[in-house]
């Protein structure tokens, strides 16, 4: 190779990467017996290994810097492939509905219940059992480390096809699908879309058993980004956001339990005034009773039709009332107690998540602890012979013998090595539990906002339909002349039988 082959190689790789010059000059210097900066010496292959050994140092003592403020590195990975719902805006996800099938005999144990899932606005309508819901979750979850999957309804212990229980499930259900819609990766997911779109039932099938073959995802070179690269980092800001955020995860599971029982306790209270309500239209219903019945003994003269509107009228406000009482009983079991389930089981489910970055920081710290005590008893012996580098290496070491953690941390290469690869995988979950923490709270303050502007609506929709109700008792009690005419007559209201 000619001279200004290898200079070119020398600016590309020195120069242009930032390298020193001079220090590297010095470097070759050593190299050689009589001095190295004359290139006519040097064979391409060896001028090659010989940079390669200067990188290879100078960015482990750049790394001693890194690792004493904390640490940040990117990392090449598999780059997102987007799919037909990850690249649409405005995709709402809805079940509509679920359908029993009894295939067994004997037993409820070859039961299932299928439900009705529509993709808007595409059109999609598929349908899926619990099951397959499982099947999702676990995918992503075996597909995307780092990454919140957002939680299921859990599996009971005995199975359950009331209707109540199902539609909590239905709903709950509905949640995990629409929260996957948050997040880039999982939306992209081409199982995930398929999940949503494939009609054939068996083609469906076929697609969770090729799916058994998909491998858990462990190196981070096989992790998806939007970009193609990951950035992998622990430093003190992120290690206090994490610890600050489990205490509140903490405080909020605990805080959305008491929510929950005070809205069960709500919910209590509601069925216990409404079903008073219905009680005291029942007492005004057997009032107009014992009303009419006086009216039917006496003469027309006699009659007091007018108390009997009036009897009748009360009637009609109580069951009224009391049925508007009754729906508050909806109203919070279902923007109460199930949103704030959802959430308690989310936030228990982004604490489990933690768990793989403390088991990979555990790793790491046990690991570097060891290899920090063997690196330390072999610096203080001077036993050379046992550091695992190459004689030039060990040349450039005894040159810098004095700088102790440069030298720590060329020692023991391949170990090393594997220390770093541990320190990468922590710092990946790390970074990713920042970011993912950080993601499901952002989210989620719009998440409720729009939940409690729907329910303040709905709210307002009611009062509007009680004050329209209000009006007409006033006009039927101010119009008592009219409402006993025959054609104008109120007639009694019962209290509405219960749903099964």
């Amino acid at each position: 190779m000619s001279l200004e082959e290898k200079q070119q190689f020398l600016v590309e790789e020195i120069i242009n990467k930032a390298y020193d010059s001079e220090d590297f000059t010095k470097y070759m210097d050593r190299k050689k017996e009589n001095g190295g900066q004359d290139l006519d010496i040097w064979q391409m292959d060896e001028l090659r290994q010989a940079v390669y050994d200067y990188q290879k140092m100078k960015n482990a003592m750049m790394q001693i810097v890194d690792d004493d403020i904390g640490f940040k590195k990117k990392i090449d990975c598999q780059k997102l492939i987007g799919t037909e719902i990850g690249n649409t805006n405005n995709v709402l996800i809805s079940i509509e509905n679920f359908d029993k099938k009894d295939t067994g005999f004997f037993s409820l144990s070859k039961s299932y219940v299928n439900y009705k899932i529509v993709t808007q606005p595409f059109q999609w309508a598929v349908t899926r059992r619990y099951s397959d819901f499982e099947w999702l979750r676990e995918i992503l979850t075996k597909q995307y480390p780092g990454v919140f999957v957002p939680p299921i309804a859990n599996k009971t212990p005995t199975r359950q096809f009331s209707d109540a229980y199902l539609i909590k499930r239905m709903k709950f259900l509905e949640k995990f699908l629409n929260h996957i819609l948050n997040s880039t990766i999982l939306k992209n997911d081409k199982y995930f879309c398929e999940f949503l779109r494939m009609q054939d039932e068996k083609e469906f099938k076929s697609l969770q058993t090729a799916s058994e073959k998909v491998q858990k995802t462990t190196k981070l070179d096989k992790v998806t980004s939007e970009t193609g690269s990951i950035e992998v980092a622990f430093n003190p800001q992120t290690d206090n956001y994490i610890r600050a955020a489990g205490n509140l995860m903490t405080s909020l599971n605990l805080d959305f339990d008491i929510i929950m029982k005070q809205s069960k306790k709500m919910l209590q209270d509601f069925e216990v005034v409404s079903a008073t309500m219905f009680q005291m239209g029942e007492s005004f219903e057997m009032l107009t009773n014992h009303i009419n019945q006086f009216n039917q003994a006496v003469q027309e003269p006699e009659k007091i039709l007018k108390f009997e509107a009036v009897t009748i009228t009360l009637n009609n406000m109580m069951m009224i009332w009391g049925r508007n009482f009754q729906n508050y009983v909806n109203y919070i079991q279902d923007n109460f107690r199930n949103f704030f389930k959802y959430h308690d089981k989310e936030i228990s489910q982004l604490k489990e998540h933690l768990l793989l970055r403390q088991q990979s920081q555990s790793e790491y710290l046990k690991y570097k602890e060891r290899l920090d005590l063997k690196k330390e008893k072999f610096y203080q012996l001077k036993e050379f012979n046992k550091w695992e580098v190459s004689k030039e290496i060990l040349d450039e070491l005894k040159l810098n013998i004095d700088n102790k953690k440069f030298c720590l941390s060329v020692m023991l290469p391949k170990e090393t090595s594997q220390q770093n690869d541990l320190r990468d995988t922590y710092a990946y979950y790390n970074l990713s539990a920042y970011n993912e923490i950080k993601r499901v709270f952002e989210q989620n303050i719009d998440i409720y906002a729009k939940h409690f502007i729907k329910f303040a609506d709905s709210q307002a929709n009611n009062l509007t339909q009680m004050h329209v109700t209000w009006a007409d008792i006033q006009g039927n009690l101010k119009g008592l002349d009219l409402i006993t005419q025959q054609d104008q007559k109120v007639q009694i209201m019962q209290q509405p039988k219960p749903k099964v």
